[in-house]
């Protein structure tokens, strides 16, 4: 095995040796089976048997407001318009789009990966800030490995601990949705309106994905984030508490700025990539998805090369 995998194994052990990591493991568990028992409870609580009716009648009620109402704007319009499409295709091919399927419940837990990002950061923050605290990195200087080497076992470790989390979050809400609603509902299609008004059917699997993807996105720039801080504090509990506050409040924060252009040069104007996805509006008007990537390839150039200088640099007499 070489260095940097024997590394790499050697942080492994220390985050999963430790009764916080599975304690964390646990309360992710926990939370999406909570999650999931509150959704089929809610879902009960429904009459679906007069789903058509309903259907008909909330269109009727559209097609109404379409006439009635001239007050209404070009883009109000199409979104009636829309839905009145949706609706007329699910009653056609005797759809309910109320009924929950498996994949609902994947969907839903995608909003959980926030807490999945919580779990990380604390574990990252912790990774060199801890090391510094604990008076322990001197023994893994002392050994033939470079500081950088060190350094990227820590991150690589870190990284893995959050996929391991992720495909845990997807697997137990999978787990939970075939359940509690059964797997009949593998097949179902996702239903969106087109640009040209067509009604286009999709995979739910490739919905899925895309949202988990775009939260993965925003999960790898808040851990190499908070990797950052550790590399920069000598406590751990400090690196943790601001790498936890700068995460909480920055999207507030930016919307709170939003009417200022230089806004959109934030890390956390970019970091949410679902305000590109259709029927959602972006931070600024002048903002795109290739701008919002590019400003977040910058910022991980920069968060990881200042965690490399920081660690390298410091000294560790003290």
């Amino acid at each position: 095995m070489s260095s940097l995998g024997k590394l790499i194994r050697n942080e492994n052990m220390k985050i999963y040796r430790r009764p916080r990591t599975w304690l964390m493991i646990a309360f992710l568990v926990l939370a999406i089976g909570l999650m999931s028992g509150l959704m089929k409870w809610d879902a009960g609580s429904d009459d679906h048997a007069d789903w058509q009716q309903r259907l008909s009648q909330q269109n009727a009620q559209l097609q109404q407001e379409l006439q009635d109402n001239e007050k209404l704007d070009a883009d109000e319009k199409t979104d009636i318009g829309n839905r009145i499409k949706l609706n007329a295709y699910y009653l056609d091919h005797d759809i309910d789009p109320n009924e929950l399927s498996l994949w609902n419940y994947v969907n839903t837990s995608a909003s959980l990966t926030i807490l999945v990002t919580i779990l990380t950061v604390i574990i990252a923050a912790d990774m060199i800030a801890a090391e510094f605290s604990w008076g322990t990195i001197k023994l893994l200087l002392v050994g033939p490995a470079s500081r950088s080497k060190i350094m990227l076992s820590k991150y690589i470790a870190t990284m893995g601990f959050a996929l391991l989390l992720l495909l845990l979050s997807f697997a137990a809400a999978f787990g939970a949705g075939g359940i509690l609603e059964g797997f009949g509902g593998l097949s179902r299609p996702e239903l969106t309106i087109a640009a040209n008004g067509a009604i286009r059917e999709s995979s739910m699997i490739a919905d899925a994905l895309q949202k988990y993807g775009f939260a993965v996105i925003s999960l790898l720039m808040y851990v190499t984030m908070a990797f950052m801080i550790s590399a920069a504090f000598r406590s751990s509990s400090m690196a943790i508490a601001f790498s936890l506050l700068f995460m909480l409040i920055g999207n507030s924060l930016s919307a709170l700025l939003s009417g200022y252009g230089w806004v959109k040069y934030l890390l956390f104007s970019n970091i949410d990539l679902t305000q590109y996805l259709a029927g959602a509006s972006p931070l600024r008007p002048d903002m795109t998805l290739s701008f919002s990537i590019l400003m977040l390839a910058a910022y991980y150039v920069v968060f990881q090369f200042v965690a490399w200088l920081l660690f390298t640099k410091r000294d560790v007499a003290a």
